[in-house]
């Protein structure tokens, strides 16, 4: 296998290996959540039985998916091989998730999995088209005698969900709780693979291939093969509508939001500031060229000479739905698109108006993406997400009535909903959720909105008041002791340097001498100590440093034997001199006056046996291994002492060296950036903020929301971190401006 490739296998293997670590630990809380919501003690055993089923065989199914995941690379670089000779190559098999016709012919349970797995495909591709389009190309680059599209790279979202719905077969599930999996899959796996991508065509710029790739959805290919790769096709939103429908369905089962979007990335730079004119621009051409938005309400009607609802008779019919019992029981369950869809089918039916202004049209397309975008926001924690999607009515109302909703970024309903996103952005998920004060806070005010809004806008400008005034005094808190924090990790810094620099004047000057036991034993435990304090206090380019380091010097030169008559008068000149600095450094660091008084008992009997010439070589012993300890210097690892390593030892070096390559990355992320960090070993992930970056020591200490230290870790553990997949960047900016650039990114990218 080339290096190249393999490098790509491995990393991209890497940060695969870790999102399922996370897909498997949270099966547990998953199944036990939905079986404490069950309906019946036989839903509630079947989801203690998957739940069992799935933490027993967990091992199995994670070596079946790497079997897999293996045998796709090989099977494209036998591909590859078998053209190189000449031989015939057969055409991929086609693992574009599965046409009707196929889905036709299989039985009930087999079709409900194909169509959630296609769902998870489509999504996962249209979401991801720019970068896979540029995989592609650079894997088709390295391999010219084979074509790579998506039918046989192996990190195409088809390829991997395969490799995943083999596995699968390894659990002997209900087809419901098998298609629960899956959605859970894509919320934790699949939804990761823009990572993976971007890291992927990273490596392989960095590597010189391809380097500048000009992406364009309108390009049309002539071959079938890559005419596979033109994601917005109507084949594939076809899919994508049957896909939906089951989604719903399932996320509804497993207590989730139906209409629910997958998560979406955020938008490429530069979108941001396009004016909201534009916008609608955008969605009247989409309109006009027959380009449909995945998801999209319309405003066609199923009767000939249909008019448009009026504003006030659709507001109402919104208000009668909010108000609903139905909806007040399970607000999670309604989404904008299900709610018109409903109110416009009623309508059909009863004969009234069934069509809408392409105005509200445009308006309620833009609340519904914008709500895509909440529930798909890797800054937002998932019970947020829930949260402020219960909104949905509310907002589609005030933006319906209230043309300035997007436009004005001080509107008051756009400010509670940017405040409960950025108070929420370092929360972790606890024990006690329904607990939790900020969590409590803002259902308070959701269910409160939800209950009272019929049109006055004031109840979001209360709302906003009252939960400003309840996290600022937490903020407040949480920032005086983020600065504690901040401070104790600075003393705590400057002492680690301190005592390294001790130690590194101490062995420069003991490593290649020879003294007395007694006299190294005081060197190595006490004078350190004296070091230390001194460069604390002091500083190294002190008077103090200077003389303390000297000490040391002459203990050196001076206890060793003399026998010139030039030696032993220097040597009787610096004794009282080295007796006086050592009795004044010991008292510095409060040493007890026996201890101070032992010391110099020592140290003048060995001055006067050198004087005496008394002091032989046999008197003097070279550094100890527990010498060696106090002064921490590990001997290093030669090569030659590779094939006596442990295996853990040989994975931590390889480790280390790959991680040197996101230093620089590292190294560029500010203070204040907030991110997921799972630890390695670790099934917990943390909401934490990078607060310092101490100097000296290159240490980063990272807070929680509190302000509390959660952990710190040196610059070459933290891009390790990094390079395994452990942390995930969360982005900074306004949630409402970051939805907008987004959904502002995809339409234009669907308008061409």
């Amino acid at each position: 296998m080339p290096a190249l490739i393999k490098q790509v296998k491995d990393n991209a293997f890497s940060i695969l290996s870790n999102n399922f670590s996370q897909f498997f630990s949270s099966c547990d809380d998953l199944f036990f959540d939905l079986a404490s919501k069950a309906g019946s003690n036989n839903e509630q055993n079947l989801y203690f039985d998957s739940m069992r089923e799935v933490r027993i065989k967990k091992p199995e199914v994670w070596n079946l998916f790497k079997r897999r995941y293996e045998e796709n690379f090989r099977v494209l670089l036998n591909n590859r091989i078998s053209s190189h000779r000449g031989e015939f190559q057969k055409e991929p098999p086609d693992n574009d998730a599965f046409s009707l016709e196929s889905i036709q012919l299989v039985g009930k349970d087999d079709m409900e999995q194909d169509v959630a797995v296609t769902g998870i495909v489509t999504r996962a591709r249209i979401e991801n088209q720019e970068l896979l389009y540029q995989l592609n190309c650079r894997f088709d680059y390295l391999m010219p005698d084979v074509r790579v599209s998506e039918t046989n790279n192996p990190l195409d979202p088809a390829q991997i969900c395969a490799s995943v719905t083999e596995a699968l077969t390894a659990l002997d599930l209900d087809i419901k709780c098998k298609v629960i999996l899956l959605k859970h899959l894509d919320r934790t796996v699949i939804v990761e693979l823009r990572n993976i991508y971007s890291l992927v065509n990273d490596l392989l710029v960095s590597a010189g291939v391809l380097p500048q790739i000009h992406f364009d959805v309108r390009k049309k290919h002539t071959s079938s093969n890559a005419a596979r790769q033109e994601y917005g096709q109507s084949f594939a939103q076809g899919l994508a509508e049957e896909a939906e429908h089951f989604a719903n369905v399932s996320a509804a089962a497993a207590g989730g939001v139906p209409g629910a979007a997958p998560q979406t990335p955020y938008a490429a730079p530069g979108a941001a500031g396009i004016p909201l004119s534009q916008v609608f621009d955008l969605l009247s051409q989409l309109r006009n060229t027959g380009v449909s938005i995945p998801g999209a309400v319309s405003a066609s009607s199923g009767r000939a000479h249909s008019s448009p609802i009026p504003q006030e008779i659709l507001l109402d019919s919104l208000t009668a739905t909010q108000l609903s019992s139905e909806y007040l029981q399970s607000p999670q369950n309604y989404d904008v698109r299900s709610v018109i869809a409903q109110i416009l089918e009623e309508n059909n039916r009863s004969g009234k108006e069934d069509v809408l202004h392409e105005s509200d049209e445009d308006i309620i397309n833009l609340v519904a993406m914008f709500f895509d975008f909440i529930l798909d926001d890797r800054n937002l924690p998932v019970p947020f997400q829930a949260l402020i999607s219960r909104l949905q009515i509310p907002i589609l109302k005030v933006a319906l009535k209230d043309k300035s909703f997007f436009k004005n970024n001080t509107h008051p309903s756009r400010r509670l909903i940017n405040e409960i996103a950025s108070a929420a952005l370092g929360w972790d998920e606890s024990s006690e959720t329904s607990q939790e004060k900020l969590y409590k806070e803002v259902n308070r005010i959701v269910h409160d909105i939800i209950e009272n809004f019929t049109g006055d806008i004031s109840i979001f400008e209360h709302a906003l008041v009252k939960f400003q005034s309840v996290t600022k005094l937490d903020q407040n808190k949480a920032n005086i002791l983020e600065k504690r924090t901040q401070e104790a990790a600075l003393g705590k810094a400057k002492a680690e340097h301190a005592k390294t620099k001790a130690r590194e004047t101490i062995y420069s000057r003991l490593k290649e001498s020879r003294l007395p036991e007694s006299i190294i034993q005081f060197i190595v435990n006490d004078w350190q100590k004296v070091l230390l304090y001194i460069h604390l206090k002091h500083g190294i380019d002190s008077t103090e440093w200077l003389e303390a380091k000297q000490v040391v010097d002459q203990l050196v030169w001076g206890l060793r034997p003399h026998f010139d008559e030039r030696s032993l008068k220097r040597l009787e000149k610096i004794k009282v001199e080295v007796l006086l600095k050592i009795s004044n450094g010991l008292e510095a660091i409060n040493a007890s006056r026996e201890s101070i008084l032992n010391s110099l008992s020592i140290a003048e009997q060995f001055f006067d046996q050198a004087l005496q010439q008394r002091l032989e070589d046999a008197d003097l012993t070279d550094l100890r291994p527990e010498h060696l300890v106090a002064l921490g210097q590990m001997e290093g690892t030669s090569v030659d002492d590779w094939e006596n390593m442990t295996a853990a030892q040989k994975q931590k070096l390889k480790q280390q060296a790959a991680a040197k390559q996101y230093v620089s990355q590292v190294s560029k992320i500010r203070i204040g950036t907030w991110m997921d960090y799972t630890p390695a070993n670790s099934a917990k992930s943390f909401r934490c903020k990078l607060a310092l970056i101490t100097d000296p020591g290159e240490t980063y200490v990272f807070v929680n929301r509190f302000g509390l230290r959660v952990f710190e870790k040196k610059l070459e553990e933290f891009a390790g971190d990094m390079q395994s997949g452990h942390v995930k960047l969360l982005e900074n900016g306004i949630l409402f401006d970051r939805a907008m650039d987004n959904i502002t990114d995809r339409l234009k990218k669907l308008a061409g």
